[in-house]
């Protein structure tokens, strides 16, 4: 798309639905069965999708990004003076560090399904600035007959919308439906969250009126509208809440009371909220330990349940991150020879005492030097040749190469 069709614009197909503001403030929102509209803000209400958002986002946030060039498959060096890793080891934007940037916009796509970031390049061409941009702010447009894309921003103070082509914003999205635009979680599963949130507002109220339907005072006679309000008026003042627990009812005229009363457990309240916890844990697929449930039956250990967390809830997400910048920041010819890697190790490092085991036959075998070893652990090298030095078994020969062994 050339600078002529964003000047004078054509005619463009809208693929995401109008940016809405009420969203952001939980006016309005998907429909569900459960009668309570779905929005990212009524769902962070609840603790479970709060505690899933948090825990994806903010692991992703503190990885380290490294930034490598290499000629081949097997040759490779950091880059740490690359553009990219100014971005994500320093300062993204003025206002921002790289933990709060990638925490921010992957809890955005993670709630809303979309993540952008305004491109800010300098005269040759290189990104010198990432900035945020709210998902309710953007839409996304096609251009009929092809597959590009570009994106419509709107200014949250004076209203004016301005135009960013697609190598101007990052755009980090959830699994597309039609491969431009994300699909969040809480629009295809719009029910469960729903329902969750219909629980929790029925437990508000609940619990807003004492966990319970306290009773009825029953008179002899009939008696009028006026006389029955000052009745209840005059018994709820003296007898109900926590100020007057303890207090002794006299009850005149023969007026008598009848508890009338459901349990939270009756009614299968705390069953349902629990279930709610479970079926949100799956849909950012976060085990529930992670949750402070008592659910930990599943795993033996605790290194069993931070491998099975990161391995299916924030490994998805950190190869979204990565192919998304080398896509958005790098140019096609770089690419070639540059890419970028989030570090894992912190999160998939054993116990001292097997990272150490691990840590010696690498050594013995060859396969590390002693500095290797020791930019691992965060030590500063060895000064002496020998710490560059590989070392290799004495009691092991060549291989034959496939050749038969000499008959005797």
């Amino acid at each position: 798309m050339g600078i002529l069709d964003r000047l004078f614009g054509r005619t463009e197909k809208r693929t995401g639905k109008p940016s809405s503001w009420d969203l952001l403030s939980g006016n309005a929102g998907y429909d569900s069965g459960a009668g309570v509209p779905v929005s990212p803000h009524l769902a962070e209400n609840l603790s479970a999708v709060f505690s899933c958002v948090q825990a994806i986002s903010e692991t992703c946030a503190v990885l380290p990004l490294e930034v490598y060039r290499g000629e081949g498959q097997h040759l490779r060096e950091v880059a740490p003076g690359h553009p990219v890793a100014r971005l994500f080891q320093r300062q993204p934007n003025d206002q921002q560090t790289p933990v709060e940037f990638v925490e921010m916009v992957t809890a955005h796509c993670l709630l809303r399904g979309n993540g952008f970031a305004e491109i800010i390049r300098d005269g040759r061409g290189a990104p010198v600035e990432l900035r945020p941009l709210h998902p309710d702010q953007v839409s996304v447009l096609r251009i009929p007959g092809t597959r590009r894309v570009v994106y419509d921003v709107t200014d949250i103070d004076g209203g004016s919308t301005r135009r960013l082509l697609p190598e101007e914003m990052l755009h980090l999205k959830d699994r597309s439906d039609d491969g431009i635009v994300g699909k969040s979680r809480l629009q295809r599963a719009r029910e469960t969250f729903g329902t969750a949130i219909a629980a929790e507002t029925f437990a508000a109220s609940t619990y807003r009126n004492q966990a319970r339907v306290s009773g009825v005072l029953i008179h002899p006679e009939e008696i009028g509208e006026e006389a029955s309000k000052n009745l209840g008026d005059s018994f709820t003042e003296k007898h109900a809440g926590a100020k007057n627990a303890g207090s002794v009812v006299v009850l005149e005229e023969g007026v008598r009371w009848q508890q009338v009363s459901v349990s939270p457990a009756d009614a299968e309240m705390l069953g349902s909220r629990r279930f709610s916890v479970e079926q949100i844990a799956r849909l950012f697929r976060v085990p529930l330990p992670l949750l402070s449930t008592s659910d930990s039956q599943a795993y033996n250990s605790t290194v069993e349940l931070h491998r099975a967390f990161v391995q299916h809830a924030v490994l998805p997400w950190v190869r979204r991150w990565e192919a998304i910048i080398n896509q958005a920041l790098l140019s096609e010819e770089a690419r070639r020879s540059t890419w970028v890697e989030f570090n894992l190790d912190e999160l998939t490092r054993a116990n001292t005492l097997e990272r150490w085991q691990s840590h010696r036959i690498a050594r013995e075998i060859g396969a590390k030097s002693a500095n290797e070893i020791r930019r691992e652990e965060r030590y500063n090298p060895r000064t002496d040749p020998a710490g560059d030095e590989y070392l290799a078994p004495l009691n092991m020969m060549p291989e034959q190469k496939g050749a038969p062994q000499d008959k005797q």
